[in-house]
């Protein structure tokens, strides 16, 4: 199924890559609207249906899932690129498999999801993420999703991803 989906990523792309190359988009311009398709494909063939259209961890699958999945612009912040294409392409288990899609991919998939990160949210996250890179240590995070401190971000740091996941109620189905 997912040879089948990647496949018909694969030829979208190409069709949407053309129609930019043949309009009057600039070259740069056509690059980041490929990446950002592309990474857009790919995330609707191997992410949507547990992390949902707009990333929030409510998919159609989400709530039959041993743990929830948690928002994305939750992770993007809090982990190096490096980290974050390693635990795409490894998984989360229980709940997250490993992922059919390359390296390359999964980065064109961490860019698209920058698209779903609200705009009043980017530029803080993109500055945390500044710092994780450049192995910034913050004692405390403030947690932008909710508006309140996180200490638990050093705390969490010696934790598998599968005990920093909320279980999922399975109460509600």
């Amino acid at each position: 199924m997912y040879r089948n989906n990647l496949k018909n990523i694969s030829l979208r792309l190409m069709a949407v890559t053309s129609a930019f190359l043949l309009g009057a988009c600039s070259n740069e311009e056509v690059a980041k609207i490929s990446k950002i398709s592309a990474g857009k494909m790919f995330y609707e063939a191997t992410c949507l249906s547990c992390h949902g259209e707009g990333g929030l961890g409510d998919g159609p699958m989400a709530g039959m899932l041993p743990v929830r999945p948690p928002p994305l612009s939750e992770h993007l912040a809090h982990h190096p690129i490096d980290q974050l294409v390693k635990i795409i392409r490894d998984g989360v288990p229980p709940a997250m498999p490993p992922t059919p899609l390359t390296d390359d991919e999964i980065r064109l998939v961490i860019d698209y999801t920058w698209t779903l990160v609200p705009d009043s949210l980017v530029e803080e996250l993109r500055e945390m993420q500044r710092e994780v890179e450049l192995g910034v240590s913050t004692d405390t995070q403030k947690d932008t999703i909710n508006g309140q401190e996180d200490s638990s971000s050093s705390s969490m740091s010696g934790m598998t991803h599968s005990e920093q996941m909320e279980p999922s109620d399975t109460n509600k189905h």
